[in-house]
């Protein structure tokens, strides 16, 4: 039971950090659309920005394995 539970409750911290992280990722998106630089400025700013949480922590592991991107 308190396996359970324990499961349970890393099971929903984690997705809560992806729904931090998305939510984070809709916010730059926003600051990039609205920014007054040109076009280019506008989608390198959107490309930084767009990896998805599960992107963003395959390379997290890769990089602290060791493994360049």
């Amino acid at each position: 039971m308190k396996t359970a539970l324990l499961l349970t409750a890393a099971a929903l911290s984690l997705s809560g950090c992806a729904v931090i992280y998305d939510y984070a990722q809709d916010v730059a998106q926003a600051q990039c659309a609205s920014s007054n630089g040109n076009g280019q400025d506008r989608r390198a700013c959107e490309k930084r920005n767009a990896p998805s949480h599960d992107d963003y922590e395959a390379r997290r592991k890769r990089l602290q394995e060791g493994k360049s991107s």
